[in-house]
Order: structure tokens, then sequence, then C-alpha cells
């Protein structure tokens, strides 16, 4: 008889039990790295241990590879990682408030808003050579300080490079970019800066 009475009384207690571990999981989910990007695709955490503070270190013989294949290797970036670094870069800087960097293929694309008082030409110098410091060299860097550039970058984001007419909206979005001082280092036709 005795055992009937205490069943509820065990089903209550695991019930609150339970409530509470979800309670604690929820909430440590809320203050888990509360700096991370929007939208954030984590494509390098194959490893469990942080490896923040690990060299990079590569070594190889002639014959361990085919030169034809090398030929033939892309260079792979994980692009929503270097917009995010070029951004807190840029907003690293005094009077800078607003950033937002798309990086595609071959493109960057910085909209900001520039500090108040500062040359639109220092500015977007700073912007650019931010830009070039992070990326390989093959890219170019457009950077406007237009506040239409932050939704037109921002169209772009959930884009990929496969897309039809991707091409064409981007050429838009660079030509726009461009009425905007773009920073003293030239472009070229062959993406490279020079």
């Amino acid at each position: 008889m005795k055992t009937y009475r205490l069943l509820p009384i065990l089903m209550g207690l695991s019930f609150m039990l339970l409530a509470g571990c979800t309670e604690a999981q929820e909430e440590e989910a809320k203050n888990q790295e509360p700096d991370q990007a929007l939208h954030s695709n984590e494509m390098d955490d194959y490893n469990d241990r942080s490896m923040d503070g690990q060299v990079g270190y590569v070594r190889y013989k002639q014959g361990q590879f085919d030169q034809n294949a090398e030929k033939n290797q892309s260079i792979k970036v994980n692009r929503e990682k270097v917009a995010d670094m070029i951004t807190r870069m840029i907003l690293q800087y005094d009077g800078f408030e607003d950033v937002a960097t798309l990086v595609t293929d071959e493109e960057v694309l910085v909209a900001y808003q520039a500090p108040e008082g500062q040359e639109r030409d220092l500015s977007a110098d700073m912007v650019q050579k931010t830009a070039y410091s992070l990326v390989p060299s093959f890219y170019h860097v457009y950077v406007s300080d237009n506040p239409s550039a932050f939704g037109d970058i921002q169209s772009l984001s959930t884009s990929t490079v496969y897309d039809d007419q991707y091409e064409e909206v981007i050429d838009d979005i660079v030509n726009k970019m461009k009425q905007a001082p773009q920073g003293r280092v030239e472009q070229t036709n062959d993406n490279e800066a020079e």
C-alpha cells in the first residue's frame, strides 16, 4: 500500500529533475559564444581540442606528390570567417561604428559608416588596405561609405557563386560601390593588386 503512495511522489520528483535539466541546458546554449556571427557556418571545427595556439607546419619531398595534380590544386577559403575577421579588424579603428563585409570567390565587398570628420579618401584607404591584408592577392576589394551599400551586400548574403545571374548582380553592386572612394590600392584586370 505504501508503494502506491511513493510512486506519484517519485514521478513528480523525476519530472521536476528533468524540467530543471532542460532549463539549464537552454540557459547554457543562450550564453555560449555570444559574439558568433549570425548564420555562422563552422566548417573548420573538425577537432574537439582548441587549435587557436597551434602553429601550422607542412613538409613535402619532391617525390611525394604529382606535379600535374598540384597545378589543379585550388585555394579553399572559409569566406564567412574571412568576412568576420575583416569586419572585426575595421571596427577596431577609432570612429568606425558600422561595417558589413561580403567575401565571394574573387571579391571582397565592404560597406562601412565612415567616422565623423574623417576624410572619405582616408577612411576608404584604411578599409581597403585592411581587407587586402586578410585575403589572397588574387582578390579584388571594393569599399563604400554609401548607406545603400549595406543593403546591397546583405542581399547577397545567402547567395552562392553558382546562382543564376550571380555575376551580373555582383557587377551591378561593384559598379555602385565604385562611385565611392576606393582607397589607394589600384585594381588590375587580372585580379591582382598593385
